[in-house]
């Protein structure tokens, strides 16, 4: 099973601006529910993908923003959720202490 982040762990990273990534994933993850809707996907970015995207919007070196990310210790390979997606999961699969 692959791994997963909520949302708001992005909530404090800030590329060029506190929020930053944030912003950019909630409306991602809007928008691949909106295409997905009435089909069996659900296409979601890891946060290496979402980095990607980040620094060709605005049009600087991909490196930048990875270094950011990287400083907050996030996983680049973790798909990026919704947090409330995940806590579904958690209720349905809950971690063992």
């Amino acid at each position: 099973m692959s791994e997963k982040i909520g949302v708001r762990k992005l909530k404090n990273i800030g590329v060029f601006y506190e929020g930053d990534l944030y912003d950019l994933a909630c409306l991602l993850l809007k928008a691949y529910d909106a295409k997905d809707k009435g089909t069996n996907t659900k296409s979601r970015h890891t946060v290496y993908g979402l980095a990607r995207d980040y620094a060709y919007l605005v049009r600087v070196n991909d490196n930048h923003v990875l270094a950011v990310i990287q400083d907050h210790d996030l996983p680049l390979g973790a798909t990026v959720e919704f947090d409330e997606d995940m806590e579904k999961t958690n209720d349905i699969n809950p971690k063992r202490s």
